[in-house]
């Protein structure tokens, strides 16, 4: 793993005082703080922040962060970036070097490829396993708050924000972390005093469709990792709602299939393809569905003949319609030859006995 030079030295002025609540830092230090040990994940204070003001898992944080490569290439900026500390909104080393940095601090921070975009890299400016170093500024703190006590506008905000980064992190291919962010989103655009219906208020319902996405896409993410009984309750309950999601339908369908649960998942999908006759994906799934339940009905039949001790040949319905090649001709033919030449010699008896004396 390349190292950051650190022979480097950054220079920088002595903090001065402002006028903030809490006390300000004068201490700029310039060695690397070496977070894990491991070299993977390094922090360097640039300019100091407010003491004792670190932001703690949970709360929601607006930094300012510029990410270079190891050549100076700047490759990841972000003017103002909006996350929740923890809730996997961001590249790991970006969720695990925040907490350690005070409001208003800026500082430099090697991440090791591991911790950043590992090895698919961020096309197309970010190569596979390569580190980056970042220049971060914690521009504002809030403190982590139930979801409920906030307006309706701003659940909409932030589930959305954290069911879009799901999305980013489900077509990543890296699903585990995707269902963290809906999950999350979940929480943010779901109204406990609410039921689903046509008596929910009419402030309420764009928050209630956000939250079929985020549970939709979360089915989705559940599956690939074979986690396919939530998933199916995540897709459930969107159907509930939403009867002909044909999307909810298609991965029912699919997780039904892949439960081995064959004739549920014909239904389910049949049902998908009547809203939608042209999917492909939909014929595809079907097919695949269809195929399975043939061959496990074949097996179950073979699994029965073993148990009975019944050979193939010999079943109802091959006695009942038998085949031609199943008739010993060779035997009769031999004896019949042999009837034929038998009946020959008696009939010329005496001319036959008569060569002989």
């Amino acid at each position: 793993m390349p190292e950051v030079d650190q022979s480097k030295e950054v220079k920088v002025e002595k903090v001065q005082e402002v006028e903030v609540e809490g006390k300000v830092e004068e201490d700029v230090s310039e060695e690397w703080l070496d977070v894990l040990g491991s070299g993977d994940l390094k922090k360097k204070v640039i300019k100091p922040g407010i003491i004792d003001s670190r932001p703690v898992k949970g709360d929601t944080v607006i930094v300012r962060a510029t990410g270079r490569l190891e050549n100076g290439k700047e490759v990841d900026v972000h003017d103002e970036l909006t996350f929740t500390v923890g809730d996997s909104e961001v590249v790991l080393g970006l969720d695990m070097i925040v907490p350690l940095m005070d409001k208003g601090e800026t500082a430099e921070v090697y991440i090791g490829a591991r911790f950043a975009y590992g090895s698919k890299g961020l096309p197309p400016n970010v190569p596979p396993d390569v580190p980056l170093v970042y220049t971060i500024e914690i521009l504002d703190t809030s403190p982590d708050v139930e979801p409920d006590s906030l307006p309706i506008p701003k659940r909409m905000s932030i589930g959305n924000r954290k069911r879009e980064r799901g999305n980013w992190w489900f077509n990543r291919e890296e699903y585990a972390t995707a269902i963290q962010c809906y999950s999350a989103a979940v929480d943010y655009l779901d109204d406990a005093t609410e039921e689903y219906g046509d008596e929910v208020r009419d402030e309420v319902k764009p928050l209630l469709v956000e939250r079929l996405k985020a549970l939709n896409n979360m089915g989705a993410a559940q599956i690939k990792v074979g986690a396919y009984e939530v998933a199916l309750k995540s897709l459930e309950a969107v159907l509930r709602c939403q009867p002909n999601n044909v999307k909810a339908l298609f991965r029912k369908g699919k997780a039904l299939g892949l439960q081995g649960k064959f004739k549920d998942a014909v239904t389910i999908l049949k049902t998908a393809l009547e809203l939608e006759p042209e999917s492909r994906l939909i014929h595809q799934e079907l097919a695949r569905v269809r195929e399975k339940a043939r061959e496990e009905a074949e097996s179950e039949k073979s699994l029965y003949r073993k148990m009975l001790g019944i050979k193939k040949e010999y079943l109802q319905e091959d006695q009942r319609y038998p085949v031609i090649k199943s008739f010993p001709w060779r035997e009769w033919f031999v004896l019949f030859v042999t009837l034929l030449v038998l009946l020959i010699a008696y009939k010329y008896r005496d001319l036959i006995l008569g060569i002989f004396q």
